[in-house]
């Protein structure tokens, strides 16, 4: 049986290695990236805009990169030192829309990815633009839904990603539409754009300049997901089915092999029941039988008593048993040994040592484990 534990501990091995490939592809495979910056390499046709508009407000933001023909978008955003509530933002809007059909449908997105670096640090905004019915007019670019999350712009840069169904519209929009503060679901398949504005914490009266790159949508896909996870199931379950087969086949070796390792009272059963009972291996089988318990036997005495030689009892028992006489003889008083152990609780491993014919309970205590240790 060991070396079927092994080799089912092998195997299982294996088949862990092979369910973390197989499910490490599927998760690759499960998220495609649809890139948007640079605008060259976009899936999606999009156009910047500013606000505020025109560069001779308090509140600018300064276009140095557009990201349409460049790898990244940089600006620079100036506040007004002097405004309780400065607002300036950089926008990517990805439709210009004369109806309700002209917004983009993202709801096959679940994320979005961008690097960000910003000069000095700072906390911007990421806000989502989306329809409302009801609520939003088109030509009115402030009644779109804002839905936002603020993060930690540094001058070292940071790759970002935002669950698009994570951000959360803010009270104020809600309160200044007369929208309930629990309607805070963005409608995904009505979406005008997204932007990077400022926050309360953004520095005054400087330029803050800031550069976004590397940014993609992110599609989760389940199908690949699920497709991995069947076939782990069932190579599991093909690998159950046989192991339990290969459970049972093992289990009738070991149980033939122990048929085997008691051969010898076998050998002796039928060769007492054969015609020629007075055989001198007959004689030698039933003498052996009956005074194995005797722990004075030994192989000169049973040669006396049958009128024989040692080397001629030794020849018998190789050529009938493979054994030699002591083998033969331990073989004999351990098989006694096992079954009253296992029928006579109440015996002592001493008092079976000495039923049995041993005259040293350590030495009977060495045979017995090594003899059971060899049948498992």
């Amino acid at each position: 049986m060991t070396h079927f534990y092994r080799t089912t501990a092998i195997a299982v091995i294996a088949l862990l290695c092979i369910t973390a490939v197989i499910m490490s592809v599927a998760v690759w495979l499960s998220s495609h990236k649809t890139p948007f910056l640079p605008g060259s390499k976009s899936g999606i046709d999009w156009f910047h805009r500013t606000e505020p508009p025109d560069l001779t407000r308090n509140n600018k933001v300064i276009v140095l990169e557009d990201g349409q023909r460049s790898d990244k978008a940089a600006f620079n955003l100036v506040l007004a030192p002097d405004e309780t509530l400065p607002f300036a933002s950089y926008i990517f809007y990805l439709a210009d829309p004369k109806t309700v059909a002209d917004l983009v449908d993202l709801s096959g997105y679940s994320a979005i990815s961008f690097r960000i670096r910003c000069e000095p640090k700072n906390v911007l905004i990421f806000a989502l633009y989306t329809y409302v019915e009801g609520v939003t007019k088109l030509d009115r670019p402030e009644t779109f839904r804002v839905s936002l999350d603020f993060f930690t712009c540094t001058e070292q840069g940071s790759e970002l990603t935002f669950k698009l169904r994570e951000l959360d519209s803010i009270d104020w929009w809600l309160e200044r539409y007369g929208l309930e503060y629990t309607d805070r679901t963005s409608d995904l398949q009505k979406v005008h754009g997204f932007a990077f504005n400022n926050s309360l914490q953004s520095p005054k009266g400087t330029e803050i300049r800031v550069e976004v790159s590397d940014l993609v949508l992110i599609e989760e896909r389940r199908l690949p997901i699920f497709v991995g996870a069947a076939i782990v199931i069932l190579a599991w379950l093909a690998f159950a089915y046989f192991l339990l087969k290969a459970y049972v086949r093992e289990q009738i070796r070991f149980a033939n092999a122990q048929v085997d390792a008691n051969r010898p009272l076998v050998a002796y059963q039928k060769l007492s029941l054969s015609q020629d009972s007075d055989r001198l291996e007959a004689k030698l089988l039933r003498h052996i039988a009956v005074e194995y318990v005797n722990p004075d036997i030994n192989i000169e005495s049973t040669a006396a008593s049958l009128g024989t030689t040692r080397t001629q009892i030794n020849k018998i028992l190789k050529s009938e048993l493979g054994l030699t006489y002591t083998a033969y003889i331990n073989k004999l008083r351990l098989t006694e040994a096992a079954r009253l152990l296992a029928d006579e609780p109440s015996l002592s491993v001493k008092q079976i040592a000495f039923g049995v014919g041993f005259a040293n309970v350590t030495y009977f205590n060495l045979l017995f484990k090594k003899n059971t240790a060899v049948r498992r």
